[in-house]
């Protein structure tokens, strides 16, 4: 026979169940307002971040203008240089020294005058000429001391005539060059120096260098202020601006002189 538990065993197993149901953990009442707590704080260090990224955009965004600003403005200095700084200083430096320009400030009113050209006396450029004419006349002779000395003559005479101090120059470097005996001595040196002289007197407000890179460099700040990098040539560029451009340099290169021609 099948043995069965006492009735009073079933009841106790029965009520011991739902104590065991109630030692289980209850949830706290606080959790709720902590999960708030925390996504509120969530939701500020989001407004934060989001406000720090867009001020530090702002910021980039200012400083890569102003450096967009600067740029151009360098540009822009850089342009005047090539047009009138640059042209002009090395005139000064290299043009043939005369009592008139010796002791003038560079870059005064006086000294920034004395860089226009400006028209020799009539009877000292009579003079001039009729020195390099002599000069001429007595190299063909082998002269060349004495023809030497007429070249000369005619810086002393004519220092703003370029056209005549060119040649005299040239001329003056191949009398130096008939006397010199051998490579290096002292006349093959003069000839050279006097070659230089009239070469770098040639780089300054006429050699025609300085206005073509003046003129791209001023192109290029044009079409960067617009936002344009490309900046195509145009037929009306051509004619409204490289034409005449191209037509006043030759005219003054003709009138004043074609650099080391």
């Amino acid at each position: 026979a099948r043995g069965t538990a006492p009735r009073g065993a079933r009841i106790g197993r029965a009520r011991a169940s739902p104590a065991r149901i109630g030692t289980a953990p209850a949830v706290s009442s606080t959790s709720a307002p902590r999960s708030r707590v925390a996504v509120v704080r969530a939701a500020r260090v989001g407004t934060e971040r989001s406000s720090s990224s867009s001020s530090s955009s702002s910021d980039a965004s200012d400083a890569t203008g102003v450096s967009r600003r600067a740029a151009l403005a360098g540009k822009a200095l850089f342009t005047l240089g090539e047009a009138f700084i640059f042209p002009w200083a090395t005139e000064g430096a290299t043009r043939p020294k005369s009592p008139a320009t010796a002791d003038l400030a560079p870059f005064s009113p006086a000294w920034l005058s004395s860089i226009l050209y400006t028209e020799t006396d009539p009877d000292a450029k009579a003079s001039a000429k009729a020195a390099l004419l002599l000069g001429e006349a007595l190299q063909a002779e082998g002269k060349h001391a004495e023809a030497v000395g007429k070249f000369e003559e005619v810086y002393a005479l004519a220092p703003t005539e370029y056209k005549m101090c060119q040649r005299a120059g040239l001329l003056k470097a191949v009398s130096y060059k008939a006397m010199s005996t051998r490579l290096g001595d002292d006349y093959d040196k003069k000839a050279n120096d006097a070659k230089q002289v009239v070469w770098w007197w040639g780089r300054g407000t006429r050699w025609p260098g300085w206005y073509i890179v003046a003129y791209l460099s001023a192109r290029n700040v044009w079409f960067e202020t617009r936002e344009d990098p490309v900046g195509a040539f145009t037929a009306t560029e051509g004619l409204a601006v490289l034409v005449p451009i191209w037509l006043g340099l030759l005219y003054a290169l003709v009138t004043f002189g074609i650099p080391d021609y």
